[in-house]
């Protein structure tokens, strides 16, 4: 779930979230075209069943491609999902060896039988390249892999993983990417990070999906700023909290969000979880938005948002957000990533 927002609030999250782009009306006609397409969809969540931000994304694509009039079938681990077609005409692999230390895990048998056919590949983060938490290489893998340890039993025991082989030269991770017809990332610096990981040419074949964002609802209200800093996500070391502290300890800087650790920050002015309506009228408070991951961001919608509301971003380079080449404030740059997408998938060869 997303980490500003409150518990209580999740099952109106969950509605409005599936609207979270208005599409318009060519892309809910059948690719007649193309043609339409049976499809396998194996992920380990299932995006009907969960409401991460990852999963909004593929729910909200998948929910596209059914009013262009494929055909989608969906099999996934959590929860136990099996719903395939027998023949299918392409293979939909999202995010296949996300939450590492849960069990079960997705099927590697069913993973390399989708490898077999004809298959893309989508990417949230970078759990299929990177099996710690986040990505603490920053993109700079090595081998061995300085940040496994065999002392960290309780993880290695979890996970199945003893080794420090860095997952991404793992076999199948190598053939999941190298083999797909496409492989799709959030920003273009997810896939250059992803690339960079799995030491493959910038040139291997890809698509960046343009942000899914309704810019109706975050837009600029044109009223009077109060707020100096305004940061929105979970507050912890993944998403810079020491270099927040650090910088904008001491200046009137608004912290929405959990904090990882249970803790209050001891920094800025903490105001815990919000509802999720509520976000675009924080965000059109603030005069600038600080965002200052420590690892590389696949994307960091928070800050798409935040520009759309008419903030001034404050960055770092670890943000996918900013490499976008086009202006994060202006809507219609965001308009048809939906149809941009399937469009890719339809003309396949």
């Amino acid at each position: 779930m997303y980490p500003f927002v409150k518990r209580s609030e999740s099952p109106l999250i969950n509605r409005m979230e599936e609207k979270l782009t208005r599409t318009p009306q060519k892309v809910m006609k059948r690719s007649i075209q193309q043609g339409t397409m049976k499809i396998n969809y194996l992920a380990y969540l299932d995006p009907g069943k969960h409401q991460g931000g990852g999963e909004v994304v593929l729910g909200r694509l998948l929910e596209v491609g059914r009013l262009r009039g494929h055909e989608i079938a969906v099999t996934s681990t959590d929860p136990g999902t099996k719903d395939r077609h027998r023949n299918p005409d392409l293979w939909f692999l999202a995010d296949l060896f996300n939450c590492p230390t849960l069990l079960p895990q997705l099927s590697k048998d069913l993973i390399r039988e989708a490898c077999r056919g004809k298959y893309v590949h989508f990417d949230n983060a970078y759990v299929d390249c990177c099996n710690l938490d986040y990505l603490p290489c920053s993109g700079s893998a090595q081998e061995p892999c300085p940040h496994k340890s065999p002392w960290n039993l309780k993880r290695n025991l979890k996970s199945g993983d003893f080794g420090s082989r860095c997952f991404g030269q793992d076999r199948l991770v190598q053939e999941l990417y190298r083999n797909s017809r496409l492989n799709l990332f959030v920003s273009p610096l997810h896939q250059k990070t992803v690339y960079q990981v799995l030491g493959l040419p910038q040139s291997q074949p890809h698509l960046v999906l343009r942000p899914l964002i309704d810019p109706e609802r975050f837009k600029d209200q044109g009223q009077e700023r109060d707020l100096e800093y305004l940061f929105v996500g979970a507050i912890g070391e993944a998403k810079g909290a020491a270099a927040l502290a650090a910088q904008y300890g001491n200046a009137d800087l608004h912290l929405i969000g959990a904090s990882v650790d249970g803790k209050p920050p001891g920094f800025g002015t903490w105001h815990g979880k919000v509802p999720y309506l509520e976000i675009p009228g924080w965000m059109n408070r603030a005069k600038r938005f600080v965002f200052l991951p420590r690892w590389p961001e696949p994307q960091g919608r928070v800050v798409i948002e935040a520009a759309l509301c008419g903030c001034e971003l404050v960055l770092n380079g670890q943000v996918g957000a900013a490499s976008f080449d086009f202006d994060l404030k202006d809507p219609k740059n965001l308009t048809g990533a939906e149809e941009e997408f399937w469009l890719a998938l339809e003309a396949l060869p």
